[in-house]
C-alpha cells in the first residue's frame, strides 16, 4: 500500500515541476534593439510633432521613429525636444496564453488589445517603456548647441527610473511549494503512523 502511495506522490511531484518550467520557458521576451542604435526597416517617422506613449496618457512633443522588427514586433523611439527619450518596445503576443501574458505583466509590461489604435496590426501587444536619451528631436544622433553641455549617442548621467519590479515568481511557484510540503508532511505522518 505504502508503494502505490510513494509512486502517486512521485509523479504528483514531478507533474507539478513540469508545468511550471514550461510556463516559465514559454515567456521570455524577444530582444529588442536599442534606440540609441536601431535596426529594423523604418515603418513610419515624425521628425516632429505631438505624439502619444503607450501607458502614458500624456502627450510628448518631438520626433518619433517606429521601426518593424519582424514577426509583428516593433520598437518605437520617441525623442523629445529636450532630449529626454522614451523607447517603447512592441511584442506582438497573439500567441501567447492568459497565463502567460498574467506572467509578462508581473514583469514590468502593458497590456494593448490591439495594436490598430497604434497604427500596428490588429493583434493584442505587450508594451514596455524605458527611458534614453536623445538629442532632442533626432533618434540616436548627436548635437552640440554651443552651450559646452550635450549628449553623446544615448549616454546620460541622470539616474534612470524602475519601470518595474523583478519577477520573483507568481502564485504558482508558491502554490508548488505548498503541495510539495503539504505532500512531505503526509508522507511522512503516514510513514511514522505505518511503523
Amino acid at each position: 500500500m505504502s508503494r502505490k502511495i510513494i509512486q502517486s506522490l512521485t509523479i504528483a511531484i514531478a507533474f507539478l515541476f513540469s508545468v511550471h518550467s514550461v510556463v516559465l520557458a514559454q515567456t521570455t521576451p524577444p530582444s529588442f534593439p536599442s534606440c540609441t542604435n536601431p535596426t529594423g526597416t523604418v515603418k513610419v517617422s515624425y521628425p516632429s510633432g505631438t505624439h502619444g506613449i503607450p501607458g502614458n496618457t500624456s502627450s510628448f512633443s518631438g520626433s518619433d521613429t517606429v521601426y518593424d522588427l519582424g514577426s509583428g514586433n516593433h520598437v518605437q523611439c520617441f525623442c523629445a525636444e529636450d532630449g529626454n527619450g522614451i523607447q517603447t518596445n512592441w511584442w506582438n503576443v497573439n500567441s501567447l496564453t492568459g497565463q502567460e501574458i498574467d506572467i509578462l505583466l508581473s514583469q514590468g509590461w502593458t497590456f494593448i488589445p490591439t495594436g490598430v489604435v497604434w497604427g500596428l496590426e490588429d493583434d493584442p501587444y505587450l508594451v514596455q517603456n524605458a527611458n534614453y536619451s536623445c538629442s532632442g528631436g533626432t533618434n540616436g544622433s548627436t548635437s552640440d548647441n554651443g552651450s559646452g553641455g550635450g549628449t553623446v549617442a544615448g549616454t546620460s548621467t541622470s539616474i534612470g527610473s524602475v519601470l518595474g519590479l523583478a519577477a520573483t515568481g507568481g502564485i504558482l511557484p508558491i502554490f508548488i511549494l505548498g503541495s510539495l510540503g503539504f505532500i512531505s508532511l503526509s508522507l511522512g505522518l503516514y510513514l511514522k503512523k505505518e511503523k
